[in-house]
């Protein structure tokens, strides 16, 4: 079963739940003789006869503070967290042969698991800087859609223990990603809805040469668009003419910044002069041009751009300490 929830999300995406325990337990050592220490002398005696005293079993060690994976800004990331999450995301992983390739996806996946650790710290941080609060109910609220979509309780609760996740580690998860989400929506309110878009056609040739001869033609009179359809090796616009279609700053439907500048540069009916690029020379035509809401495309290119350069901004602010 496939539970399309925000909980799934937050699982696939490294937000991170909290660590799960397990417990081993043992038999109990052999009764051993009976040892009386006799504070007076600060002496130590053995009795054979007396009746066995159970000794209790040695407690486990307590974890240091320094069993960590990380430190952001000082908030430490524990061992414990790291190596949960590394388990949990290798049982949901497609299994692999034998040969050594469950050892190399366990060192791909190493970095990618505390990075995803260390981002949600330091988008937690910058939450708790702008006063943003998950509440109780607002968990409840996103819980209770993720069982009607499992189908159930039953249908979720399997669902969480194919995850390795018990209720807690759920809660937990879903807040940290509403607060995910609300730093989202934060930070994506400075994106603009509209933009300059121009509608261009460009013909691209191997040679300055090739490119001096197709200007010589279209300045004589040839058709734009049936020198692109003959001429140009731009295989992905060569059909229609060279079309580009409509375009905007800043969303990569132009690779080069040389043919994105050259482009906005011109005003409807107009043509460039030869610009070269890494894969070619260029001739450019642009032949309308508005300013229009974002295309959903765009709009989404925008928001990925944002907010990577949103994290990697908190990244390069923070003082981040790995120790795995």
């Amino acid at each position: 079963m496939k539970l399309k929830s925000s909980l799934q999300r937050a699982a696939i995406a490294f937000f991170i739940a909290a660590p799960l325990t397990l417990t081993a337990c043992s038999n109990d050592p052999a009764p051993a003789p009976q040892v009386v220490i006799t504070p007076e002398i600060f002496s130590v005696t053995v009795n054979p006869q007396a009746t066995p005293t159970p000794v209790p079993p040695t407690p486990e060690p307590t974890p240091t503070v320094n069993a960590l994976a990380a430190k952001v800004n000082d908030q430490p990331i524990t061992l414990d967290q790291f190596n949960a999450e590394m388990a949990r995301y290798l049982s949901a992983a497609t299994p692999v042969d034998a040969n050594g390739a469950a050892d190399q996806r366990t060192a791909q996946l190493k970095d990618t698991v505390l990075d995803a650790l260390v981002e949600q710290a330091l988008i937690e941080q910058e939450a708790a800087r702008n006063g943003i609060v998950i509440s109780d109910q607002q968990i409840n609220d996103e819980l209770a859609v993720a069982r009607d979509r499992a189908g159930g309780d039953a249908q979720y609760q399997a669902w969480l223990a194919a995850n390795q996740l018990t209720e807690q580690d759920a809660r937990e998860l879903t807040r940290r990603e509403l607060l995910t989400n609300a730093m989202r929506d934060r930070v994506l309110t400075q994106l603009p809805r509209t933009a300059d878009y121009v509608h261009a056609y460009h013909i691209v040739v191997a040679t300055e040469v090739e490119a001096q001869r197709l200007m010589q033609q279209l300045q004589n009179g040839a058709k734009f668009t049936a020198l692109a359809q003959t001429q140009s090796l731009d295989d992905s616009t060569r059909a229609n003419g060279g079309d580009l279609g409509w375009i905007t700053r800043g969303t990569g439907s132009l690779l080069w910044s040389e043919v994105e500048d050259a482009t906005f540069a011109l005003q409807p009916g107009e043509t460039s002069a030869i610009v070269p690029s890494p894969v070619g020379f260029h001739i450019i035509k642009v032949t309308e041009r508005e300013t229009r809401a974002l295309t959903d495309v765009d709009t989404a290119y925008l928001q990925e751009q944002t907010l990577t350069k949103w994290i990697a901004d908190l990244k390069a602010s923070a003082k981040i300490e790995r120790f795995v």
